[in-house]
């Protein structure tokens, strides 16, 4: 069985996990290993008085969550202007087929984080969104043109503390019933990875232009 509680939150707090709450993990190591893992986070807000989630590209830099995108998209303003959000990240690592179709599972790792956007302005924007794109694409953090003024302020830069969070994790083999557990049903684990491609070029690209050393290690460390 799960067991992955520490510090449970008390009754009524939002982080608290109240569906099968043995895979419930609230330490800091859980949650950020979970974060650290994913690329795209699902953003939920209430605009307009009708329910909202999208889909955006996230990184976990130090004790905070940022994302990032166009200043002048919905979701961004809503986020700088500080709109309560709550933003959850999911990974499959495998499909758990039991001998019921009722027990089929899937093994993960989850996480939800709630609060409140804060805005990135100032002299740390620009080396935080550079550690955001190597968070997205590892091992090329020396191989862009600097910015310019006009992307940087073109560009929201939002961060939200990781103060009140939570993450959920499956593993292991199936749970049948244990009157199923002698049929002739094959039960087990099929797993999921996400895999890394050789890097296709720019069509334009002239042919003498190659990834980076940096890049290529990145990629055969995914």
């Amino acid at each position: 069985m799960d067991k992955h509680n520490t510090a449970i939150p008390p009754k009524g707090d939002k982080r608290r996990v109240r569906q099968s709450p043995n895979r419930a993990a609230y330490d800091k190591a859980s949650l950020y290993a979970v974060l650290d893992a994913a690329n795209i986070g699902h953003v939920s807000f209430v605009h307009d008085g009708w329910p909202q989630s999208i889909p955006t590209a996230i990184a976990r830099l130090d004790d905070h969550l940022y994302l990032h995108g166009s200043r002048s998209s919905r979701l961004f303003m809503a986020l700088a202007a500080g709109e309560r959000v709550c933003v959850s990240v999911c990974l499959v690592d495998g499909l758990v087929k039991a001998r019921s179709a009722f027990h089929c599972s899937m093994n993960y790792r989850s996480a939800v984080v709630f609060g409140c956007g804060e805005a990135v302005d100032g002299d740390s924007k620009i080396s935080l969104l550079d550690r955001f794109t190597e968070h997205l694409i590892p091992g090329t953090a020396d191989d862009f043109r600097p910015m310019l003024p006009k992307e940087i302020k073109a560009t929201a830069l939002i961060r939200i503390p990781l103060n009140e969070a939570s993450a959920k994790i499956r593993n292991g083999d199936p749970v049948d019933d244990d009157e199923d557990i002698e049929l002739n049903y094959w039960a087990g684990v099929i797993p999921l990875h996400l895999s890394v491609g050789e890097p296709v070029a720019s069509a334009d690209l002239p042919d003498t232009v190659k990834p980076k050393a940096n890049l290529l290690k990145a990629l055969a460390d995914y």
